[in-house]
């Protein structure tokens, strides 16, 4: 079994890089990856320490990134990049794109158009919330859930789920709320572009999470035009066997890579875990036969040398 997109506390998860090697060893994972968002921190840290003290298998270097397209923000995961060399893209591309300043930005984004509404909100400064962790949309719907009078002002699918507001809402440009995004993400063109240069690979991550997609399969046609992208994740905590299948069909039809994995952010996600997701999710070690000789380990300093 495997896990390849894993989050540790170096982004938006709760478990240190330790906590999540002695994890992986305890469920008997082959192969890991941690994919922490727009940070490759995590293996700086697995450079300092010596990895078979906490895990017997091996780890494949990988990063989640976000990226703009089509007025909506989805996620590619890159495997086996050159650490170094991708380190000076995140450097250049997302020093000021931090969680802290793109969330408190977003935040004050909606605050202004809740004027807009009339909507009846605390004053931005008295909120309770974490910029370097929470998410500002997720902080404003409770902001204007818990004034009961907002609900006459908004139209009612608002109202009903966060799910309604960010999917109709956030992400239509036809709506007063909507958070245009383009200034802080890159195109997915480009993204993949640099994990080439990088040394790595490129994949489509969790599909079936992009709510706004009518057709999945059409999706990943109309971003393999846009984009020279590599593989799909077929194998995700939320997703049917029925999905996955689908995922792996069309991947296997069109020579693409196949990648997996749990999504895994500690107490941040509860009731995913590493390896086994929701409890029963196995990812075959073999999707990796396919990648062949472009498979990479990370092996640490500490390691080298013993």
């Amino acid at each position: 079994m495997i896990d390849l997109h894993i989050h540790t506390n170096h982004s938006d998860g709760s478990e240190s890089v330790k906590n999540v090697l002695k994890k992986a060893e305890e469920v008997g994972l082959s192969y890991i990856s941690i994919t922490d968002h727009e940070t490759c921190n995590a293996y700086k840290e697995l450079e300092k320490i010596d990895i078979q003290q906490y895990y017997s298998g091996k780890i494949i270097p990988g990063i989640e990134l976000k990226n703009y397209y089509q007025d909506r923000v989805i996620d590619i995961l890159a495997y086996n990049i050159d650490i170094e060399k991708f380190n000076c893209y995140l450097e250049e591309k997302y020093k000021d794109k931090t969680h802290r300043k793109l969330e408190i930005k977003n935040l004050k984004h909606f605050y202004q158009q809740a004027k807009e509404y009339g909507l009846v909100v605390d004053p931005i400064e008295t909120l309770k919330w974490n910029p370097d962790k929470d998410w500002g949309s997720v902080v404003f719907y409770q902001e204007i859930k818990k004034h009961p009078e907002n609900e006459k002002k908004v139209p009612k699918d608002l109202w009903e789920s966060f799910g309604n507001f960010k999917k109709d809402y956030v992400y239509n440009r036809d709506n007063l709320f909507f958070l245009d995004k383009k200034d802080d993400y890159p195109s997915p063109k480009e993204t993949i572009e640099q994990i080439h240069k990088a040394g790595g690979m490129a994949f489509l991550a969790h599909v079936h999470e992009y709510k706004w997609v009518e057709n999945e399969i059409e999706y990943i046609k109309q971003l393999l035009k846009d984009s020279d992208l590599d593989g799909v994740e077929c194998y995700y905590s939320n997703f049917t066997q029925e999905q996955t299948e689908e995922l792996i069909d069309f991947c296997m039809r069109n020579e693409l890579y196949i990648s997996g994995g749990t999504d895994f952010h500690g107490t941040n996600r509860k009731g995913v875990e590493v390896g086994t997701g929701r409890g029963n999710l196995t990812i075959p070690e073999n999707i990796l036969q396919s990648w062949g000789r472009k498979k990479k380990i990370f092996v640490s300093s500490t390691m080298a040398k013993g």
